[in-house]
C-alpha cells in the first residue's frame, strides 16, 4: 500500500511538471539586460535574447525601450517579441555609468531581488558609456554576445583584471557598513574591452575606476588571491632605452599571504598590512646576475610594491570609500571605537594610518641566468 502511495505521488508530481512546461521556442530568455539613463534623464532598458526559430536569419534579438521600471519595460517588449520574456536566465546586468552615478539606481534591480524566479547570480557590470550600445555589438568573429561577454568577464577575472561581482555580492556590500562595493567595468570602443573595476561609495553610487594593476593590488589587500597575478615594473636605477624598454621586468606570483593588524590610538584607526609574495621572473630586459644580486632585485620589487600600495590606498582614502574592507577589521578588533563612526566609516578611514609592508621572495628566475 505504501509503495502504491509513493508511486501515485510521483506520477502526480510528473503530471504537475508537465502541466507547467513551456517549449523553449515560446520563451524569450533575456540573457543580457541593460539599464541606462539618457541625457534627458529618461530610463532606458535593453535586453538581448537568443532566437531558437530555424527560419530566423538573425539568431539574436535586441530590444531597447524607455520605461519607468524594469518590469514595465517587459510590457513594451512583449508587444513585439513573439515569445514570453523571462529574466530567470539572465547572465549579465549592464548598468550605464550615467545611471550608476545617481543615488538610488539599485532600486531598478528590484525584480531580481523580489521575484524568486529571477537569478541572484547575475553578473553586475558598469559600462563606461551606454549599455545599450554594448548590447547592439554584433561581432562576426565571436560567438553569441551573451556567451562572449560572459567568457570575456570570466577570463578577465581569472587574470585579476577585474572583480567577479554578482547581484548577491552587490546586495551584501550595500548593506555592509564595513566595506564598499566593487563591480566590473567595461567599455565599447569599436570592440568591447574589460577595463578594470568600478568602485562604489557607501550609497552604492559610482565613485572612481581602477585599471588592471590597481585591481590586482585591491584583490591582494582583500585577500582574494585566487587566479593569476602578473606585474611589469621599471627599474628605477636603469636607463630607459631609446626604443625598446631597457629597464622593464615582469614577474608572476606563486603564493601570496596577507595579515592585517588593527589598532586605535590618537583618535584614529591604524592598520598594518603585511604582504608576503613569492615571485617567478618572466621577463628581465636588463643584464643582472640574479644569483649574486638577488637581494638588490628583491628590495627593488618590494619598494615598487609598497609605493604602488601607498598610492592606491591614498586614492581610496581621498574618495572616502573602503573597497578593501578595513572596516570589517575595525569592527572585529576595535568595536568600541568602530560603533560610533560606523555610519560615516568612509570619512573615518580617510583619517586612518594605513601602512603596507611587502616581503618578496624570488622563487624562480626562469631558464636563463
Amino acid at each position: 500500500m505504501r509503495r502504491l502511495l509513493i508511486l501515485f505521488a510521483a506520477l502526480l508530481l510528473l503530471m504537475m511538471g508537465y502541466k507547467d512546461k513551456i517549449d523553449i521556442e515560446d520563451i524569450s530568455l533575456s540573457l543580457l539586460v541593460g539599464i541606462d539613463l539618457d541625457e534627458e534623464n529618461n530610463l532606458v532598458f535593453s535586453s538581448s535574447s537568443p532566437v531558437f526559430s530555424k527560419e530566423a536569419r538573425e539568431k539574436e534579438e535586441v530590444y531597447t525601450t524607455q520605461a519607468i521600471t524594469l518590469r514595465k519595460s517587459r510590457d513594451k517588449d512583449d508587444k513585439t517579441v513573439m515569445a514570453l520574456t523571462t529574466g530567470g536566465k539572465t547572465q549579465i546586468l549592464l548598468i550605464g555609468k550615467r545611471a550608476m552615478q545617481q543615488k538610488g539606481w539599485f532600486k531598478m534591480l528590484e525584480p531580481y531581488l523580489r521575484d524568486p524566479k529571477n537569478t541572484l547570480n547575475v553578473r553586475i557590470v558598469m559600462v563606461d558609456g551606454f549599455s545599450y550600445e554594448v548590447l547592439q555589438y554584433a561581432p562576426k568573429d565571436k560567438p553569441r554576445l551573451p556567451l562572449y561577454l560572459f567568457k570575456l568577464l570570466e577570463t578577465a577575472a581569472k587574470r585579476n583584471i577585474t572583480v567577479s561581482a554578482t547581484l548577491q555580492d552587490l546586495r551584501r556590500a550595500t548593506f555592509e557598513k564595513g566595506m564598499t562595493a566593487t563591480v566590473s567595468e567595461m567599455r565599447k570602443d569599436g570592440k568591447v574591452f574589460v577595463i578594470g573595476s568600478a568602485l562604489l561609495d557607501e550609497e552604492g553610487k559610482y565613485k572612481l575606476s581602477i585599471g588592471e594593476e590597481e585591481n590586482r593590488l585591491l584583490r591582494i589587500l582583500q585577500q582574494q588571491t585566487k587566479g593569476e597575478f602578473q606585474f611589469t615594473y621599471k627599474a628605477a636605477d636603469r636607463p630607459k632605452g631609446e626604443i625598446f624598454p631597457a629597464n622593464a621586468y615582469s614577474f608572476s606570483t606563486e603564493d601570496i599571504s596577507v595579515k592585517t593588524k588593527t589598532n586605535y590610538a590618537d583618535n584614529k584607526f591604524k592598520f598594518d598590512i603585511h604582504v608576503k609574495i613569492r615571485v617567478v621572473l618572466a621577463e628581465l630586459m636588463f643584464p643582472i646576475d640574479v644569483r649574486n644580486e638577488e637581494k638588490k632585485l628583491t628590495r627593488e620589487i618590494e619598494q615598487q610594491f609598497e609605493k604602488k600600495f601607498d598610492k592606491f590606498i591614498d586614492k581610496v582614502q581621498q574618495a572616502k570609500i573602503d573597497p578593501i574592507g578595513l572596516g570589517l577589521y575595525a569592527r572585529a578588533f576595535e568595536y568600541e571605537h568602530w560603533k560610533p563612526v560606523q555610519k560615516r566609516w568612509g570619512e573615518e578611514l580617510a583619517k586612518a594610518d594605513v601602512n603596507v609592508k611587502v616581503k618578496v621572495e624570488i622563487a624562480a628566475m626562469g631558464t636563463r641566468k
